[in-house]
């Protein structure tokens, strides 16, 4: 492949150069933070703007050529994760962005859609558009050695995705990469013994479009997992009108890690009386040809196993050998990397920044921008992080705490309210900002979230698609602005 180095120009003259590697969610609103103090660049590895938000019909099931996919041969797998028809699970207010509002009649619960043209008017609100490469597949990131034609930290090398189109390597220098990829990229498939004897259809999450293209009917269906994505299937399948007549599965089975929240729902009790959900427990102790065997020993025949078995981490555009970050190989591989100070400053390199890594959070999209605030302050200068070995004893102290919760490293990303809580972590976040904090408009959501997490204590699925979120936000005016942290 031909090398071209690219050199950039802007009217921000002795400005720092900043890559951002993604236009989803973090990407773009890292891009209308900082492109007013750093000449930016997005790179964005497919042709649109939206990340996981931007449905595609396309799959690595039914893609024509997948050997000219750049991302493809990077990841293993293509980019986007959405199925059809997705309702968001949080209220429009836990997705909304600093001085970009949802219209009045958006309903607090929306179809994907619905977002997406919100991310869209984002863009064109603030004038984004300009900073973003579609089409560009990140394959390298290095840490370089200041010369005198080259002043910045790090090298960045894209390639076309389609590398029919385009085959040469594009190398440009930055001294602050902002990673935005995603965690909703690698599927995690478990390993389970038998896997590969399975005569029937397997498919993660990741790769199903539609359900009413996929022949579950008059199927035995088995869903592998016990979270938010298993219970959607559930919830789709039985329960929501506009999708419940798509499919008409025999029986559908369920089982994972945990099964204790589905086996308390009062939501599943009349589906399950009449036999057509079975909540399996004990994970699956073998697969075989047509069958399962569970870890209660019980074995049923099953058509279809679809997997909801969540993402890894994947950053393949890294470079191992400088050990920027690097990921836990204790069982947990993929689902742990770091170091990270306060989850998100790379430790080995604090002008890398990871946005948006964090999960199970209330206020998902609020807790992202904080992410890119504290980027931007340390990138300006206005706020001083500890020392290497300060930021690793706090690490260690974090994780230290975090195994107390007798959870493993795959959860360290995850908040859990009985250990270190999405609201210590925005304690901490505000600890570290030089900005004037926001003590309105959060805590104004809370009511609301606790409602929510209530009834998924309860494991009461249906109950959250269809909470009424008027009685605790109408009449709020929730209204975030960047003059605030």
């Amino acid at each position: 492949m031909e090398t071209v180095v690219k050199t950039a120009t802007s009217v921000l003259k002795g400005a720092p150069k900043v890559a951002i590697i993604g236009a989803g969610v973090s990407g773009l609103i890292s891009a209308r933070h900082l492109k007013d103090i750093a000449h930016i660049k997005v790179y964005e590895s497919k042709h649109d703007i939206g990340g996981c938000w931007l449905y595609t019909e396309e799959s690595e099931r039914n893609h024509p050529d997948l050997d000219s996919n750049a991302y493809y041969k990077l990841y293993g797998n293509l980019h986007s994760s959405l199925y059809h028809n997705l309702l968001t699970n949080i209220p429009k207010e836990c997705m909304t962005w600093k001085d970009h509002y949802h219209h009045e009649d958006t309903p607090y619960i929306m179809p994907s859609e619905t977002f997406l043209e919100y991310i869209r008017e984002y863009v064109d609100k603030f004038e984004l558009s300009q900073y973003i490469e579609f089409n560009r597949t990140v394959t390298s990131l290095r840490r370089v050695e200041e010369t005198e034609e080259n002043s910045h930290k790090f090298k960045i090398e894209h390639i076309h995705t389609n590398t029919k189109e385009e085959s040469e390597v594009v190398e440009e220098y930055f001294d602050y990469v902002m990673v935005c990829n995603g965690h909703f990229t690698k599927p995690n498939i478990p390993n389970f013994k038998g896997i590969d004897t399975f005569s029937g259809t397997q498919i993660h999450m990741h790769s199903l479009r539609r359900m009413e293209s996929e022949n579950f009917d008059d199927k035995n269906v088995l869903i592998v997992g016990a979270w938010v994505s298993a219970n959607d299937l559930v919830v789709n399948m039985f329960f929501r009108e506009d999708t419940k007549d798509l499919v008409n599965p025999k029986k559908v089975f369920i089982t994972g890690k945990t099964t204790t929240l589905l086996e308390k729902s009062e939501d599943y009790k009349d589906i399950q009386d009449q036999n057509l959900l079975e909540i399996k427990s004990g994970n699956i102790a073998e697969i075989k040809e047509h069958s399962v065997v569970f870890g209660d020993g019980s074995e049923e025949q099953i058509d279809t196993i679809i997997y909801a078995t969540g993402y890894k981490y994947s950053f393949p555009f890294i470079d191992p050998e400088q050990k920027i970050v690097e990921f836990d190989s204790k069982g947990t591989e993929g689902f742990y990397f770091g170091p990270l100070y306060k989850k998100m400053f790379c430790i080995n390199e604090p002008n890398i920044f990871f946005i948006g890594i964090v999960e199970k959070l209330p206020i998902i999209h609020s807790t992202y921008e904080r992410q890119i605030l504290l980027a931007k302050e340390a990138i300006q200068g206005k706020i001083t992080l500890p020392s290497k070995q300060e930021m690793l004893e706090d690490l260690a102290s974090e994780m230290e705490n975090h195994e107390q919760t007798g959870k493993d490293m795959s959860y360290f990303y995850k908040f859990n309210p009985a250990g270190y809580s999405y609201y210590d972590y925005n304690k901490d976040m505000e600890a570290l900002t030089s900005m004037e904090v926001d003590t309105t408009n959060y805590s104004a959501l809370k009511p609301a979230n606790k409602a929510k997490s209530d009834l998924v204590k309860a494991g009461n699925a249906v109950q959250v698609k269809n909470l009424d979120y008027s009685e605790y936000l109408d009449g709020i005016e929730f209204k975030p602005t960047s003059s605030t942290f």
